[in-house]
């Protein structure tokens, strides 16, 4: 391999883990400033380790481990080693960002103007980072580590399904499981308008290729 040729393929790798950086702080600010406050848990990896830290009382970054490395082992089986690495790099640097970035409720003052607002709020910031994080994540060819990971793998068998049609199934199944844990139809309404944002922010990142 020529020298240029080294140099522009380091370049990329470069610019692929920049973004994938990126995507692993984004993930990790949805959910320490928008998502554990509010119990909204919209589907993915964050809403699946939140709905299971809820349920079992542990922290939600460890969660996001247990959850992730089985998928992780699978797909790169599936999927091949380079997805496989860049997959691994952003699952073990989502959970890290957690512990590093403070949790804040940083919508907690609009429970003074009305508590559905901060729902609605924190639903709609939170899911356009986790969307434009998993969006990233697919434009650089990996995954976050959770139900997209599993959409991917699902899709790789059954290639006539859309991946945004399988994560909203899959989500939406993580959406009913976080009202039934909560007890609380506004948190599954509100979880369920939060994926809705996830959803139509992975289909325009990705079919711009923001990033890419």
């Amino acid at each position: 391999m020529s020298s240029f040729y080294k140099g522009f393929y380091m370049k990329a790798i470069i610019k692929d883990y920049f973004w994938i950086t990126i995507a692993a702080i984004m993930t990790a600010v949805a959910v320490n400033f928008f998502f554990s406050s509010t119990g909204l848990a919209p589907g993915g990896i964050t809403g699946l380790s939140i709905v299971c830290s809820s349920i079992l009382h542990v922290e939600v970054s460890t969660m996001s481990l247990c959850i992730s490395i089985p998928l992780l082992i699978l797909s790169t089986i599936v999927l091949g080693k380079s997805f496989g690495i860049k997959t691994l790099y952003i699952t073990l640097t989502s959970p890290l960002f957690m512990k590093i970035i403070p949790t804040i409720a940083i919508t907690a003052p609009l429970q003074q103007i009305h508590p559905i607002l901060e729902l609605i709020v924190a639903g709609a910031i939170g899911g356009i980072l986790v969307g434009g994080a998993i969006g990233i994540a697919l434009n650089h060819d990996c995954a976050t580590g959770g139900t997209d990971v599993i959409a991917l793998l699902i899709q790789h068998v059954f290639q006539f399904l859309k991946l945004s049609m399988i994560l909203f199934v899959l989500d939406g199944s993580v959406v009913i499981a976080s009202g039934i844990i909560t007890n609380s139809i506004f948190i599954s309404i509100f979880s369920f308008l939060s994926l809705m944002v996830i959803i139509q922010t992975i289909r325009i990142v990705t079919e711009k290729k923001w990033t890419a």
